[in-house]
């Protein structure tokens, strides 16, 4: 296929789309079209050959290099540029004109980051993704791309796509989201023109009387002044006092390594402002998705000294025989103050091995964006998946002040400094 189809188009679309990207059209289309629908295969083998075929002539770039001279260093910078350039870049600017060609590049970069480990020529192939990375960031740049409030009055189609990305807390019926986007809760998400009805990022906001230190009073629609489940029809301002982000869910996988969600809190906030302006406090009601994860692999390891080997050895049997020991209130009392060292503990010392910074990926998300480790939260989530995930607690990163907000962002990721609260500091 390669060969017969796929060769033959690369060159009649590089060869139309130097004179103009119009004459190229109808043979994009065709590769599209082409690559859409074979199996994936063949997907694998589009790819690797486009990866290494159309990758810089490294001879080539060599022989500009050795040609440079000091009387013109504006042209030899133009030379080597031009050389240096992978040809499929042409290639990617060109799909980007088509009526739908960014989101099909959302979508080949997608194929690209999933078929990595199965492709004959992962380094070309990376070299590519990293390529056409750098092109959708000037695309999806934040000034480029808008905020909205979904409600269920908005077009169906983008409603049905919120509760299909809700990837933190799942939504199973109609019923469910109605109320996730109804009186005392937000969702926004953003958008770009080129796709529209189709959220990029997607965040939920409850609006609260305080920070809210369980996802069962959110999801379960409590009214701020009552324990009781109840329909609440108007909203009460004198009741809302805190906004807590409680689901933030990227949707592109191809758009992976594109900050989006940070931008997204940062004006969700001033929108709120505007809407409540008695608005005080701000915060994430947040899972630990790899806590528990990290726990069995110390209460495994022969060599950790953070847990005593006598806590070591009834903790383990705790968690790896019983399914409902949370339901036990005298285990709950001894094991608490435990659980919540060693989870405080993962969260501000525990860093990931490449890059330094904390290991947790959504510590790491809120501590980028400059929150502080407020608060962590005792059975906050008590479905099976926050069991799974965290042994059911769950943490406030609280956003302060903007000006004490981007001081932390940039004492995080110069310094690796991690901003904890009192709270959290007693339980170390």
């Amino acid at each position: 296929m390669i060969s017969k189809i796929v060769r033959p188009l690369m060159n009649e679309i590089f060869y139309l789309g130097t004179r103009s990207p119009i004459l190229a059209y109808k043979k994009i289309e065709t590769l599209l079209q082409q690559y859409n629908t074979s199996a994936k295969h063949d997907k694998i083998a589009i790819l690797d050959h486009i990866a290494k075929a159309y990758h810089p002539d490294q001879e080539e770039v060599t022989s500009q290099i050795q040609r440079m001279t000091s009387s013109d260093f504006i042209k030899n910078c133009e030379r080597i540029h031009t050389c240096s350039e992978p040809k499929y870049a042409q290639l990617f600017r060109l799909i980007g004109r088509q009526p739908d060609g960014v989101r099909s590049l959302v979508h080949l970069r997608a194929d690209l980051l999933r078929f990595l480990p199965e492709m004959d020529s992962p380094d070309y192939a990376k070299r590519m993704s990293d390529n056409l990375q750098d092109l959708l960031a000037t695309w999806f740049t934040t000034g480029l791309l808008k905020v909205e409030r979904i409600t269920w009055q908005s077009p169906c189609e983008i409603v049905q796509r919120i509760s299909e990305y809700e990837a933190v807390h799942p939504i199973r019926t109609w019923t469910d989201l109605k109320q996730r986007l109804g009186p005392y809760r937000r969702c926004f998400a953003y958008t770009h023109h080129m796709m529209p009805n189709d959220p990029l990022v997607i965040l939920h906001v409850a609006l609260m009387d305080d920070i809210s230190d369980s996802i069962q009073t959110i999801l379960k629609r409590v009214s701020p002044t009552s324990n009781k489940s109840e329909e609440i029809q108007k909203e009460n301002e004198s009741l809302i006092n805190s906004a807590i982000f409680y689901s933030i869910s990227s949707t592109q996988a191809g758009l992976k390594g594109i900050e989006l969600g940070n931008s997204l809190i940062k004006r969700c906030v001033r929108q709120l402002q505007v809407e409540h302006p008695q608005l005080e406090k701000f915060s994430s009601l947040s899972p630990i998705p790899d806590f528990r994860k990290w726990l069995m692999e110390e209460l495994n390891s022969s060599s950790t000294s953070l847990i005593s080997s006598e806590t070591r050895s009834w903790l383990n049997s705790f968690l790896t025989s019983t399914t409902t020991w949370h339901l036990d209130e005298e285990i709950l009392n001894k094991i608490q103050p435990i659980l919540m060292h060693l989870c405080a503990y993962y969260l501000t010392q525990i860093k990931h091995p490449r890059t330094g910074y904390a290991r947790d990926p959504v510590a790491n998300f809120h501590l980028r964006n400059g929150a502080v480790i407020w608060r962590l939260n005792w059975l906050a989530d008590r479905s099976q998946r926050g069991w799974k995930q965290s042994l059911s607690i769950m943490v406030n990163y609280r956003y302060y002040d903007f000006v004490k907000i981007d001081q932390n962002s940039i004492d995080y990721i110069d310094k690796k400094t991690i901003q904890i609260d009192e709270q959290v500091s007693k339980l170390l």
